[in-house]
């Protein structure tokens, strides 16, 4: 599960028709089933797959607005006080680490730099995947270090355009968040 600061809302429906910029940009805020993870002052007893109702009672009931806060099913009962019960859940955070081509070596293969301190052990990163900005959006292999500076060499299967020097990199991961091992996911 995606661990998101807040939860996404849902789209407003109108009846006016959308320019296809519109669509595109709308289309990047996917809407799809959320989870989350709520903690009751005193434990609450309800069965799996139960539809939980929760109400703002502190509202006026004399407004005119609604009270309800939340709705959804129980999917999995946790104490979030014990670690091991939480980490079952599997949430995760999405990281990204930004860098830059220092220089391109040949038409596959580049340099890096930027993405990691000299004192970073760039063998923890060797196989994750970044992307090179701009029009293509070229994928590439991180394959080592080069020299000890904290550059790193980086493989373009498909190849990798002469003008790309100085082009921002960037490596996107999930890490999950009561992993203990702070392991990096790529998908």
């Amino acid at each position: 599960y995606a661990n998101l600061p807040e939860l996404l809302a849902a789209p407003k429906p109108d009846n006016q028709p959308k320019k296809p910029e519109e669509e595109a940009s709308e289309g990047a805020q996917q809407y799809c089933p959320q989870y989350a993870v709520i903690q009751f002052e005193s434990p609450v007893t309800c069965p799996l797959d139960s539809l939980l109702i929760g109400s703002r009672f502190d509202a006026d009931i004399h407004s005119n607005s609604c009270r309800l806060a939340f709705h959804g099913r129980l999917v999995q009962p946790c104490d979030v006080r014990n670690a091991p019960e939480m980490a079952r859940l599997r949430m995760f955070k999405m990281k990204s680490k930004e860098g830059g081509i220092d220089r391109v070596n040949d038409a596959y293969t580049a340099i890096g730099k930027g993405l990691f301190k000299k004192e970073t052990d760039i063998n923890l990163f060797v196989g994750m995947k970044v992307r090179l900005e701009g029009e293509g959006g070229e994928v590439g292999t991180i394959q080592g270090s080069f020299g000890k500076s904290g550059k790193y060499k980086i493989n373009f299967p498909r190849g990798i355009p002469a003008d790309s020097a100085n082009k921002r990199i960037t490596m996107e991961f999930k890490r999950y968040v009561y992993d203990k091992t702070k392991k990096m996911i790529q998908t």
